[in-house]
């Protein structure tokens, strides 16, 4: 889990970074990144139930992913917003998988400086 620091919560910040965010992708991942004026960065994982109806698959998608950025969360450029959105049922996915398209996503998503 990551840190409560680290953690974008509110849907106001979420929405900004749909609107404003540049975009990166990867496979079945999405990823949205913009700046923001703290000193660290802030991560959601989202996944809606298109992807699975029940709340067991879709936590277990979003704590798998979220463990795959805390291992990578050194890398992660500071002070940025970042949205990850799922597109497909990755349950069955190997973790190595999964943490090499985050990290293919991240990577695409070249953020500006506002």
């Amino acid at each position: 889990m990551l840190p409560a620091a680290n953690r974008l919560r509110k849907t106001r910040d979420i929405n900004l970074v749909y609107k404003r965010g540049v975009y990166g992708g990867a496979g079945d991942l999405s990823v949205k990144v913009m700046p923001n004026r703290l000193p660290q960065s802030r991560l959601v994982v989202v996944v809606g139930k298109k992807i699975d109806k029940r709340a067991v698959v879709r936590n277990r998608i979003r704590r798998r992913l979220v463990e795959s950025v805390r291992q990578m969360w050194a890398t992660v450029p500071a002070s940025y917003d970042i949205v990850v959105s799922v597109r497909a049922d990755l349950s069955e996915r190997p973790f190595d998988e999964l943490a090499g398209l985050l990290e293919q996503a991240l990577g695409r998503a070249k953020p500006r400086n506002n």
